[in-house]
């Protein structure tokens, strides 16, 4: 019993990776659909959808930086405490907006499941990846300002494989829950009382230097801590800084990626009865 469940965990995260691969061309068909649609009839179209987190950070910038003097860096310079929030805002984002519209995916298109042969995984992917595609820009944006007047090469291409790990990872988390709420339908709530609280968790308005010794060690059991030191680490300095958080990105990214493919793949079969 232990060893077929051990081989199927171990096939499980290559079958969802296949099956992506396999129904590609329609994957990309429904995350630009996905992205026109949200914001179709409305006079401002995809304005919309780049004001609300534009609007965040101003918000953010004008909070922490200038009524509750945040600075970064040594220099303590405005523009850096700016592009450090920009630096993890963004990734934050992209996450948040993957995990909370990828846990009701297979919930929101029941009739989609109960009715035809539908790889169901396209389903949760498309929700992750949206939001990579259309906020993934404000991170090519801030990696271009820094190549072209810092030099970071580094950055340019480094940061991509700290979003391809991330998206993974965000896949594996959105999965997971996705696949558990066809069963316990309080698990999107669940999960969008847990994303409201886990960003003032993680270090992303805040360096890591402001918390005290025994906060810094608790970091190490968040999730989501590794790929944001990476990002501040390659934006801010060039490089990926401390080789543990590339360890501890690599690491939570298999575990929920695994774990997540795992449960989708035992429990897909019955999605049909409980939907």
């Amino acid at each position: 019993m232990l060893v077929r469940y051990s081989k199927e965990m171990l096939r499980s995260p290559f079958d969802v990776l296949a099956n992506l691969y396999r129904y590609r061309h329609i994957l990309m068909q429904m995350v630009v659909r996905e992205i026109k649609g949200r914001f179709a009839g409305s006079v401002g179209g995809l304005f919309w959808h780049f004001a609300h987190p534009l609007l965040l950070l101003i918000v953010y910038i004008f909070v922490f930086i200038y009524i509750f003097k945040m600075r970064v860096g040594s220099s303590g310079e405005s523009g850096a405490s700016a592009v450090f929030l920009m630096s993890g805002l963004f990734p934050w984002i992209i996450f948040s907006e993957g995990l909370s519209r990828g846990t009701p995916s297979f919930i929101e298109n029941a009739n989609l499941i109960q009715k035809s042969s539908f790889p169901t995984e396209i389903l949760t992917a498309k929700a992750v990846i949206a939001p990579v595609l259309s906020h993934g820009i404000a991170l090519v944006l801030i990696m271009a300002y820094k190549v072209i007047f810092f030099g970071f090469l580094g950055t340019l291409f480094l940061l991509p494989v700290v979003l391809l790990l991330q998206i993974f990872f965000t896949l594996g988390v959105s999965l997971l829950c996705a696949a558990l709420a066809v069963f316990f339908r309080d698990i999107i709530q669940m999960t969008q009382v847990m994303i409201s609280f886990w960003i003032f968790l993680t270090p992303i308005l805040y360096p890591v230097d402001m918390l005290p010794a025994w906060a810094k060690m608790a970091l190490y059991g968040n999730p989501l801590y590794p790929f944001i030191s990476l990002y501040h680490s390659l934006i801010m300095n060039g490089n990926l800084g401390q080789w543990q958080m590339v360890l501890l990105a690599v690491l939570w990214t298999s575990v929920f990626y695994v774990a997540g493919t795992f449960v989708f793949n035992k429990l897909k079969y019955e999605f049909a009865d409980w939907l």
